[in-house]
């Protein structure tokens, strides 16, 4: 078939729009997760997707979504790449920050596709917002639950099953790493028999952590909590002095505790900073997840 001149430049015109179309899907999509799970039973069957989060309004302009009214909360699941011949691997729940007003989502999804490129698979806890923190410990202790109750499932290491929030989600993160043992709902079927304790905890610039010189008493420490990395900035006014104040509490405990306290980045980076030494935060991160046996040395060891 032949083609005019002008006819040409509408066929050249028609499949730019097509190619550019499939590069807007294909980013759209990369951070998605592949399963949306739901919390609890009685919101499985729901049709309610406002329910699930609204994105905050006005937009701020930075690129971020920030989601609030979340009432039926849930986890995105990033699961990481199978390998071949490869056995169950580690996962974490992660909080995002938001003050407990809202989520935002989008600081949070680069980190769990970094995870899944490292071998690890990622859950994002959707927890109920704004300004119910009571609902927000029982779902964090639910997810963790429905987490290593599903491992087998999704291939995962029941005994290598982690916690991670930054800001309002770190200090979320933080409740549940020491008051595992805190009954905060009754039981609503087989999955609240299993334990919630996170088999190791990282803390990215968490907030609230104290009152004044003291520790709150969201938190009660013990040589009994589980291996705890805690990352943040000094010039982080609303962070840094409760960060202190937990790790000393943490260490005179007796409990496993790493700090990474940088003097510049204030609150709130993400995955990759651009100022250094803040920018090397994520392979001091890796590195301790080696140093605790969470993931492989290169030399294969665990």
């Amino acid at each position: 078939m032949k083609f005019s001149g002008r006819n040409r430049l509408i066929v050249l015109f028609i499949c730019c729009i097509a190619f550019l179309s499939t590069v807007v899907i294909a980013n759209s999509t990369e951070y998605k997760a592949n399963d949306i799970i739901m919390l609890w039973p009685k919101d499985v069957a729901s049709q309610d997707k406002k329910a699930m989060g609204t994105p905050k309004k006005p937009d701020r302009g930075d690129g971020h979504i920030r989601l609030t009214d979340i009432t039926q909360p849930s986890m995105r699941y990033f699961p990481a790449p199978v390998k071949k011949g490869q056995g169950p691997v580690p996962a974490l729940v992660i909080c995002p920050g938001g003050g407990y007003n809202l989520l935002v989502t989008t600081k949070i999804t680069p980190i769990a596709k970094w995870l899944n490129e490292r071998g690890i698979s990622a859950f994002m806890l959707l927890y109920h917002v704004p300004k119910n923190r009571k609902k927000a410990f029982q779902d964090i202790q639910r997810a963790l639950r429905i987490v290593r109750s599903r491992a087998p499932e999704w291939n995962l290491d029941p005994k290598r099953i982690g916690i991670m929030g930054s800001s309002a989600g770190g200090h979320l993160a933080a409740r549940v790493s020491t008051g595992f043992d805190i009954k905060a709902y009754e039981q609503v079927d087989k999955l609240d028999a299993v334990s919630c304790k996170p088999d190791f905890t990282v803390l990215l610039y968490p907030a609230y952590m104290n009152k004044g010189e003291e520790l709150t008493k969201d938190f009660k420490v013990s040589s009994e909590l589980s291996p705890t990395l805690i990352i943040t900035a000094k010039d982080d006014k609303l962070s840094y002095p409760g960060n202190q104040i937990y790790a000393k509490a943490l260490k005179e405990a007796g409990a496993s505790v790493r700090t990474h306290f940088f003097e510049k980045g204030g609150h709130g980076f993400s995955l990759r900073p651009k100022q250094y030494p803040l920018s090397t935060w994520p392979e001091l991160y890796l590195q301790w997840l080696k140093d605790m046996k969470i993931i492989e040395q290169a030399d294969g060891k665990k």
